[in-house]
């Protein structure tokens, strides 16, 4: 898909969501479900093959999986099946939240950690990297155990990994492992 069809999709999603009244509930749930997808083959495949009948691939909307998802979250998943663009939920989301984050006059930072942080910490994360940019950002909060501790920002075509896992992988190459 290309990028006028991933911003007219984004724009499309981002009117739901806020139609009803769902971005900062659904957005983190959308933001899971294609981490989800890009990382599950046979999941991306049942979702993408256009051989299927559009109805058992729509199940997918209605299935447990999907039982606690806002309501919204389900609408926007069905749109984007039944439109033959859900392989494409990551970069659309990515336009929805520099979308947002620009209304704001803000700058979009994906920070991912260990373990689910609390409101105190993710307050505190997010000033010292404003600080250290020198921007106000927009923190979008990812939970990835590969991580195992530590933090790993991005923020626009800056990374900063300060992940324990990044620390490991520097220390074996420095010792030759």
């Amino acid at each position: 898909m290309n990028d006028a069809d991933t911003r007219a999709y984004a724009s499309a999603v981002l009117a739901v969501l806020e139609a009803e009244g769902a971005v900062e509930a659904a957005e983190p749930e959308l933001r899971s479900l294609a981490r989800a997808i890009d990382g599950n083959d046979e999941l991306r495949a049942s979702l993408t093959d256009q051989q299927l009948p559009l109805g058992r691939r729509l199940g997918f909307v209605e299935s447990e999986v999907l039982e606690a998802a806002h309501p919204a979250t389900r609408t926007v998943l069905a749109m984007l099946i039944a439109a033959e663009r859900i392989g494409a939920l990551a970069a659309i989301l990515e336009a929805i939240a520099e979308r947002v984050a620009e209304q704001r006059d803000r700058v979009v930072a994906e920070v991912t950690v260990a373990v689910e942080l609390d409101q105190q910490r993710r307050d505190a994360l997010k000033t010292a990297l404003e600080r250290a940019t020198g921007q106000t950002l927009d923190v979008r909060f990812t939970v990835d155990p590969e991580v195992v501790g530590g933090v790993r920002a991005r923020v626009g075509d800056t990374v900063i990994d300060g992940s324990l896992l990044r620390r490991l992988t520097d220390l074996r190459t420095r010792v030759g492992l």
